[in-house]
């Protein structure tokens, strides 16, 4: 699960990288917006996040190294 923000340009750099990983790895990925699913209270500032099960696995600036 992708969490992200309309405003969040950092989201924006890594929802590509994302989305090409888990191509590769034959998964998918769902993208939530923290505000309009109420999480902002959770996640405030702090997007993007990939969580896995669950479980916050990145999150802030992030890239394929």
């Amino acid at each position: 699960m992708f969490l992200t923000r309309k405003t969040c340009a950092l989201c924006s750099e890594a929802y590509p990288i994302v989305i090409d990983v888990a191509r590769r790895r034959r998964h998918t990925v769902e993208t939530i917006d923290v505000d309009e699913a109420g999480l902002d209270g959770r996640f405030g500032d702090r997007v993007p996040v990939l969580l896995r099960d669950g479980v916050e696995v990145l999150s802030g600036r992030f890239g394929l190294s």
